[in-house]
């Protein structure tokens, strides 16, 4: 099953389950930047990324905890 839309509660079985999809975008991560104040550049700054462990940016996991 890709989704649970359309469907009550009383239509719902133990055992089903759901999986949900979604690309993180710039807008999501400079969106969420600002409305937590978390500017770390790992997140931001492409460049100083690349020096780090991730060898990139990466989201923020509270962004992606939300999803």
């Amino acid at each position: 099953m890709n989704g649970l839309e359309g469907l009550y509660l009383e239509d719902l079985e133990v055992g089903q389950s759901a999986s949900y999809g979604k690309t993180v975008t710039e807008t999501d991560i400079v969106m969420f930047a600002g409305m937590s104040g978390d500017t770390n550049p790992v997140h931001l700054n492409q460049e100083y990324a690349e020096t780090t462990m991730f060898e990139g940016r990466i989201a923020h996991g509270m962004l992606s905890a939300g999803f």
